[in-house]
């Protein structure tokens, strides 16, 4: 009896065994095919483009994207840098990327019929400072009116106390430019000090 009694553990340890391994065998070859599904897109950063914009549009993930390009913080990325986004080879990628695309048309579209309705007013610049600002808003919030980080809201990403609850476009455009000129005196100061200080 008791040799029989071994004989049966053992062999329902070694099914075990089998089992786990298969098991095993067949979650690496899952994640060899999923890893095998990636592919790499280089891009280049433009003007209003963010990493989860990337993510969205190539079927990636923030996370993704800053693996791979080695990034300490996801929401910063300069004009002009150049980033290898991870592309998932499905059809939900192209779906992804057309939803992204249908987005991207609705909300500018809203962006301009909001600009029209509420007449903002952009100050102009010389070239210099219209650059300037630009960086500013790029590394600020990409040209999002609606941003959000905690107490810092919008495009320009001001403290909430400045705005005094009007959160509107046209208000963010006066307010920045207010606040620039009294604390900085012009677009380019404020550039200088958040390339020194990474705020401003």
């Amino acid at each position: 009896m008791n040799v029989s009694g071994i004989n049966q553990n053992q062999t329902t340890r070694i099914n075990n065994q089998t089992t786990n391994s298969a098991n095993t065998v067949n979650f690496a070859q899952q994640l060899a095919a999923s890893q095998a599904a990636l592919t790499t897109k280089a891009v280049t950063a433009q003007q209003g483009d963010t990493v989860w914009g990337f993510a969205q549009k190539y079927g990636s993930t923030v996370q993704q994207i800053a693996q791979k390009n080695h990034l300490q913080n996801p929401n910063l990325i300069l004009i002009g840098q150049k980033l290898q986004v991870p592309v998932t080879n499905s059809t939900k990628t192209t779906q992804a990327t057309q939803a992204y695309s249908v987005n991207q048309t609705t909300n500018n579209s809203n962006t301009q019929k909001s600009s029209t309705s509420s007449n903002i007013t952009v100050p102009v610049l010389n070239k210099s400072e219209e650059e300037a600002r630009a960086y500013i808003v790029q590394h600020e919030s990409g040209g999002n009116y609606n941003a959000r980080n905690g107490k810092y809201i919008g495009k320009y990403q001001l403290d909430s106390a400045y705005l005094n609850g009007d959160y509107s476009s046209a208000n963010q455009e006066k307010v920045a430019a207010k606040y620039v000129a009294e604390r900085y005196g012009n677009w380019e100061n404020a550039m200088k000090h958040w390339e020194t200080y990474s705020w401003y």
